[in-house]
């Protein structure tokens, strides 16, 4: 489980610092893809431009979502 993320159940992002990146963590490995393709879109690279020059600590971004009971 990675820090507060269930690998097996949740599609998740956050910083890492031993890396000093993001890191996606995904049950199912087209949902990891679909995640990392969002990360690359100019918009979200807009938002964490826009995010940076206001001041805010972007490696304390985190987004999950698990996956329907069931699903897994």
């Amino acid at each position: 489980m990675a820090k507060g993320f269930d690998e097996t159940t949740t599609l998740a992002v956050r910083w890492r610092k031993a890396e000093k990146d993001r890191v996606i963590t995904y049950p199912k490995i087209s949902s990891g893809w679909l995640m990392h393709d969002f990360l690359c879109e100019p918009a979200f690279q807009a938002l964490i431009k826009e995010l940076a020059e206001r001041g805010y600590d972007l490696s304390t971004l985190r987004f999950s979502v698990k996956l329907k009971e069931g699903e897994q």
